[in-house]
């Protein structure tokens, strides 16, 4: 660990060359890693799948050490560094107490792990620990104002009880409306042709029943398009989502936030649909600021 603490402390070009930790953003249909150096330059970045307890301990763990894996690889370092750096994780689903503790208990290959929620990870990657809140809009939507010493938090329980205007709400509602269009219980939709494995009402049930949130996520960007192609069905999905976005919005202004930052996949799609009177942005590098960030302050915390 000594050789962190130095790096932290870069006194020459080559210094800067060295890795002083990993950085994760874990969601439920992505996990991103980045190899800092002491300045909080990106050595070397990895991706790998979901990254939500929620959906598999087990698989969650294994995204995370793939993700640093391939991160050390594009930085053309070895792999057994993973033994002398510190990680720092911001997951979903790490909100939920039981997950957080069957995280510590993990025997990681790192050097020390740090963990927080990807929800705190996209703050700090928005507004840098000032007053200020974030929108996550990606496989789930969640929601966190940071005012003085208040915090307040909103959704972040899960597919597909509090998903609202996320990707994986977007596919369960393209799916909804196919099966009722394909009863002429509502109106036709050209989802119908998009939707994979739709040939028939049952074969699209077959393929979506029980399935998990990143699987009705990656239905989204056909419902964003077909909007953008003007078909109704579409629009109303994503007016609903607008509607529902604007509502968060206020919400965490209410609570005294003097902006909005949204992140996400889903956010950059709906940003400029909003109302433009409403103090918000997207923010494309939320994860990799927060990142840093988070990584940051569990360095200067390090035993030289």
């Amino acid at each position: 660990m000594n050789s962190i603490a130095t790096a932290f402390n870069p006194g020459s070009a080559a210094e800067l060359a060295l890795p002083v930790g990993i950085g994760i953003d874990g969601g439920g249909s992505h996990c991103r890693a980045w190899v800092f150096n002491a300045k909080g330059q990106v050595l070397g970045q990895g991706q790998s799948g979901p990254a939500n307890p929620v959906g598999g301990l087990t698989e969650s763990f294994a995204a995370i050490t793939e993700a640093a894996m391939k991160a050390l690889l594009d930085a053309a370092l070895p792999q057994h560094l993973m033994a002398q750096l510190p990680l720092a994780a911001g997951l979903a689903g790490l909100h939920l107490p039981q997950f957080y503790q069957q995280f510590q208990q993990w025997q990681h290959p790192f050097a020390s792990l740090h963990l927080t929620t990807d929800l705190q990870i996209a703050a700090y990657g928005v507004h840098q620990q000032q007053d200020g809140a974030v929108l996550i809009l990606g496989t789930g939507f969640s929601a966190l104002a940071s005012v003085g010493s208040d915090r307040t938090e909103l959704g972040g329980y899960g597919f597909p009880i509090n998903c609202n205007a996320s990707g994986s709400w977007f596919g369960l509602e393209a799916v909804k409306a196919v099966l009722l269009a394909r009863d002429g219980l509502a109106p036709a939709t050209v989802l119908t042709q998009l939707l994979p494995d739709a040939e028939t009402s049952a074969s699209l049930a077959n393929q979506y029943l029980g399935q998990g949130p990143a699987v009705y996520a990656r239905l989204a960007p056909l419902v964003l398009k077909a909007a953008f192609d003007g078909d109704a069905v579409a629009l109303r999905i994503r007016a609903e989502a607008v509607q529902f976005v604007e509502t968060v919005v206020r919400r965490l202004l209410q609570v005294g936030a003097p902006k909005v930052g949204l992140v996400g996949g889903i956010a950059g799609q709906l940003v400029p649909l909003l109302d433009p009177s409403l103090p918000c942005s997207f923010v494309s590098n939320a994860g990799e600021r927060g990142s840093w960030c988070f990584l940051s302050q569990q360095l200067t915390e390090l035993p030289a």
